[in-house]
């Protein structure tokens, strides 16, 4: 019998082919359009009982100093995903990594 709490285990927001993506493996999540919802979202998401909120890294270029900063007030992880379509610098990537983690 499937557990009636699985779907509260990640969400993801972010890209419409990431959520897409997500979705297919059964991660409930939201498209957004621009920080401002990203943020909407991230925030409204949290105070629910996931257990990982997942973000595509498109949405959260203009945000990330606000991300980095929810992050040390919250539980709940919060990891950032390269979207499918999108070319990421895999330093900076790396470098954000660093950063969320504290190292």
């Amino acid at each position: 019998m499937e557990n009636p709490d699985a779907t509260k285990k990640a969400f993801v927001i972010g890209a419409r082919e990431t959520v897409r993506g997500f979705n297919l493996i059964g991660v409930p999540g939201k498209e957004v359009q621009d920080s401002a919802e990203v943020m909407d979202m991230l925030k409204e998401v949290l105070e629910q009982d996931y257990n990982v909120v997942i973000l595509s890294a498109s949405c959260i270029f203009s945000i990330e100093d606000q991300i980095l900063e929810l992050r040390k007030n919250v539980q709940t992880p919060i990891i950032i995903v390269s979207d499918v379509n999108m070319k990421v610098d895999v330093k900076q990537i790396e470098k954000q990594f660093r950063s969320f983690i504290g190292i």
